[in-house]
């Protein structure tokens, strides 16, 4: 028995237009797009045997697995959007049947229209805000006003005061880090919607459970120079803290793309 493994939701009855054969995630090359109220599904028939809920989760913890089905998914994606607008959607997004798919697509009509003009001509972009220990520590009590206070206490304390202003100039360090981090990623978010009147999405480390927090941006394809221009200013500015930019994609609007 088969059910539908789907990529995206297009405006067009689009599938994937590459100069090599794109392969599907069953490693085919079978591609098909179910049109429905002014949207469309684009999909391979899988073997449910193959993909059924009882194989995904037995295969959880098979990381080959799990990365060859990550990439063909993705590459799909991007080859999609090459040619249209893009919703795309999670690994595993399966549906039983066309009649069901169908029923999807009519009943989300209107946000799935919505969403594909908002998406019409962009690329997601991430901008990883990184930050060197050593580097950064040091710029921390340039940065924070309570750090330049207790510096200038400890430079004319004497020696018994000193120790104690240390203590409590470590302290408080490991605190404004926390808060200082995080006022550097609002000055960058801020700078790149003022330069490029976009939609972006932070993330703090909190939510990216201890990485690097990162900016997701909405660009016109037309503005990814200008964002690779803007990168570089915000990398040459931060330099002396210690605070270095990584810039990549350009992705599917996962972030902003919410069905």
């Amino acid at each position: 028995m088969a059910v539908l493994y789907v990529y995206a939701i297009t405006r067009d009855a689009a599938t994937p237009e590459c100069d090599a054969p794109c392969e599907a995630i069953d490693q085919s090359q079978h591609f098909a797009a179910l049109p429905a109220e002014g949207v469309c599904a684009v999909y391979t028939p899988v073997s449910e045997g193959e993909f059924s809920q009882e194989v995904i989760d037995r295969r959880a913890g098979d990381l080959e697995w799990l990365g060859a089905v990550g990439y063909r998914h993705q590459n799909v994606i991007a080859e999609l959007m090459k040619s249209t607008a893009v919703v795309p959607l999670r690994a595993f997004t399966m549906f039983s049947s066309e009649s069901a798919l169908r029923d999807y697509l009519q009943q989300n009509r209107e946000l799935l229209s919505k969403l594909l003009a908002r998406l019409e001509g962009k690329h997601e972009w991430t901008l990883r805000v990184e930050f060197d220990p050593q580097r950064w520590s040091e710029a921390l009590a340039g940065r924070v006003d309570s750090l330049r206070t207790l510096t200038a206490e400890m430079a004319s304390a004497a020696p018994g005061k000193a120790f104690l202003l240390r203590k409590k100039f470590d302290d408080e360090k490991k605190r404004a880090s926390r808060e200082a981090e995080q006022q550097v990623v609002e000055e960058i978010e801020r700078v790149v919607i003022e330069k490029l009147a976009c939609d972006t999405l932070a993330e703090s480390r909190l939510q990216r459970e201890g990485a690097f927090p990162q900016i997701n941006v909405l660009i016109d394809r037309d503005e990814e120079s200008r964002l690779q221009e803007l990168h570089a200013a915000l990398n040459d500015r931060y330099a002396a803290d210690g605070v270095t930019l990584a810039i990549t994609g350009p992705w599917p609007p996962y972030t902003f793309a919410h069905v």
